[in-house]
């Protein structure tokens, strides 16, 4: 398969979620936030894929050349969390099972995630925010809480995953650089 140049980075932060109901958009406002206000480096790649994370992740699992990590970034409802709860989501608690949706919590796009780790050792993070609800009609826009957590989840996955670039090593010649 043609190499797409998202396949050629090193790290790439995609945000995943709809936009249109309400703190689903969570990923999406987070990868926006980022190419706004930060400077990404060349080997790093911020996407706000919306609804589209199982063509993108599909296109880097059938790729020669593939990201060494991905961070997902969305909004996911766990027990016992506060709205605007910023936590990590271990890519082996999400299901299985395939749901005709496009949550990429969901199968068949956390599969193929999981296919990405453990047969092409790709390193999956996923970051995840607690709604403080999912409206059942279109709602565009955040909650307080969402808007509050955005520039703190930016800041986070900026610093620990962005920020630093890698730097193909200097060749030596005859002792000089």
């Amino acid at each position: 398969m043609e190499c797409l140049d998202y396949c050629q980075k090193h790290t790439v932060v995609l945000g995943c979620g709809n936009i249109l109901f309400g703190d689903d958009g969570f990923g999406p406002d987070v990868a926006d936030y980022l190419n706004r206000n930060y400077k990404i480096p060349p080997d790093r790649g911020v996407y706000n894929l919306g609804l589209s994370t199982r063509g993108f992740i599909f296109n880097i699992l059938l790729s020669d050349t593939r990201p060494k990590r991905i961070v997902v970034v969305d909004a996911v409802s766990y027990d016992n969390r506060t709205p605007g709860e910023l936590f990590d989501v271990p890519l082996d608690s999400l299901t299985r099972e395939k749901v005709d949706d496009f949550s990429f919590h969901q199968g068949p796009t956390s599969n193929l995630l999981k296919e990405l780790r453990d047969l092409a050792g790709v390193d999956i993070v996923i970051v995840a925010c607690q709604p403080e609800s999912i409206p059942k009609e279109m709602t565009r826009g955040l909650s307080e809480p969402l808007k509050k957590a955005l520039p703190q989840a930016a800041e986070m996955i900026y610093n620990k995953y962005i920020k630093f670039a890698v730097h193909p090593e200097k060749t030596v010649v005859n002792g000089r650089n």
